[in-house]
């Protein structure tokens, strides 16, 4: 099965002329085109929590609210992110704890809308003796570091008030490390879909169990909708309206889930079925469901949580609060 995620990684990106040269083609800045619609440059990876956009592009939502969108994919989350701050894109999709990270290092990224919500799509494994935060300490755990798994396992420790410590941490690609697991060879592991299902899946996996998912970490692992900040200057309608198409792509995914699944696997090179069954593991979030999360005030809290372990991970200096970085007002 192929891979439907990218290690959204935590390490900070170093912005380097040789990443803004391999940007040239295909990414220019917003501008007129085709019959009066407004070109904009989007940063993309082939997660399925970015997939919506696909949606609009094939329905047409984009030229609907007077866009003309030039997705730009990447494969590595260090090109994205450069992009993004050099302007070279005008917005992009980017995980929460990055936004954070781009706070602290004073960059020009503000989150406009949240996306998706990984709800089990990530998670700690271990063979079924181990069900306890007390059966955990002193086990091996094996994960990709600098990544989303690395997030969710310290997440766990502070929840528990263990030390980074209380567990051996060795790196391995998300990709092996359920196959290390149902192996034998490990017997904890961080690793995220499809992974957890191909290892529950196997003839073996009887013997294996999730001991801990994002599910129980509701907000830990998520992405917004980034735009460059001196773009959205003097963008802010075309802001607005690419939030709407995303609103319209959302709606479209409920009422033609069938339609939209076979769209989104395209984009990600996916198949319609291994989508299907990853996309039970993820939320995708409506323009009226952010409006609720921001108003309660849920958001901005989970918000503070993630800095706050990102702070111990020793990623970041200082929390930020959510409305110190954010701009909501294109939701309503």
């Amino acid at each position: 099965m192929k891979a439907i995620r990218r290690p959204r990684s935590l390490a900070v990106t170093v912005l380097s002329t040789a990443v803004t040269a391999t940007l040239a083609v295909g990414t220019t800045g917003a501008g007129a085109g085709a019959a009066g619609l407004t070109q904009v440059s989007m940063g993309i990876e082939p997660w399925i929590g970015y997939a919506p956009w696909y949606i609009a592009q094939q329905e047409g939502y984009f030229a609907k609210h007077g866009l003309k969108v030039n997705i730009v994919n990447f494969q590595q989350d260090a090109d994205r992110n450069a992009a993004l701050v050099a302007d070279q894109t005008n917005v992009s999709n980017i995980d929460t704890g990055r936004t954070i990270q781009f706070a602290n290092q004073h960059d020009p990224a503000v989150p406009l809308m949240l996306e998706d919500d990984s709800n089990g799509a990530d998670a700690i494994m271990s063979v079924k003796s181990i069900s306890t935060a007390a059966q955990l300490r002193g086990q091996t755990v094996a994960y990709e570091f600098g990544t989303t798994s690395d997030l969710l396992l310290h997440y766990y420790l502070l929840k528990h008030n263990m030390s980074f410590k209380s567990v051996k941490s060795v790196n391995v690609p998300a990709a092996d490390a359920g196959t290390l697991l149902i192996a034998g060879k490990d017997k904890v592991v961080v690793t995220y879909q499809p992974y957890i299902s191909e290892a529950t899946s196997n003839p073996n996996g009887s013997k294996v169990h999730v001991f801990f998912s994002s599910a129980q970490a509701p907000g830990l692992i998520s992405d917004f909708l980034v735009a460059n900040k001196s773009w959205l200057a003097g963008h802010a309608t075309q802001a607005r309206e690419l939030v709407m198409a995303w609103n319209d792509s959302i709606t479209y995914f409920h009422t033609h889930r069938k339609q939209a699944v076979a769209i989104m696997a395209k984009g990600v090179g996916a198949t319609p079925s291994s989508l299907a069954s990853t996309l039970s593991g993820v939320l995708l979030y409506s323009v009226a469901q952010n409006l609720s999360l921001v108003s309660s005030g849920k958001l901005a809290k989970e918000y503070l949580d993630i800095g706050k372990t990102l702070q111990a991970m020793g990623q970041i200096k200082h929390p930020v609060p959510l409305g110190s970085v954010a701009d909501f007002k294109f939701l309503k």
